[in-house]
């Protein structure tokens, strides 16, 4: 049986490093920009199919301006929380409404194996991947979405 992740709280989703993955490929396009993914092929995907249907290698996601301003930042130097103190300075929001935007974005991101948060020295751990991989990912995402919704409070 698999051990879980503990989950994560609102403060220490805060304290995670967003890293884009090297293998994500961008195409710019004004103000917006394409990602695109390299997709894992399935056993069925090779031999005789193969030559028969072609598969693509690679899925795309469109970001709009303010997807790809939070995409670019996710340069592995900044916390979660620079970058949603950063977005919220430059959009004129409160802190909280911009982290309810940023961190439910960062969740999408995370599912579709985008990006990968990282733990920090400072965060109370070595440097290393917080979660990693479809199914941890999927549980990261569904854990910072739900820090992002339940914590509350003005700033």
């Amino acid at each position: 049986m698999k051990a879980e992740e503990p989950k994560l709280g609102a403060d220490e989703a805060l304290d995670l490093v967003p890293v884009q993955n090297a293998s994500v490929r961008v195409e710019e396009h004004g103000d917006a920009c394409v990602l695109w993914v390299p997709i894992r092929r399935r056993w069925w995907m090779h031999g005789p199919l193969a030559w028969l249907l072609p598969f693509r290698s690679e899925k795309g996601i469109a970001l709009d301006a303010l997807g790809r301003e939070v995409f670019s930042a996710c340069d592995g130097e900044h916390r979660l929380e620079e970058l949603v103190e950063a977005f919220a300075r430059r959009h004129k929001l409160r802190f909280h409404e911009a982290r309810l935007s940023v961190q439910s974005f960062i969740a999408s991101l995370l599912e579709r194996n985008l990006i990968v948060l990282i733990r920090t020295a400072s965060s109370g751990a070595n440097a290393e991947p917080a979660h990693h991989g479809t199914a941890a990912a999927s549980g990261a995402a569904a854990d910072i979405a739900t820090a992002a919704s339940t914590t509350e409070g003005p700033s």
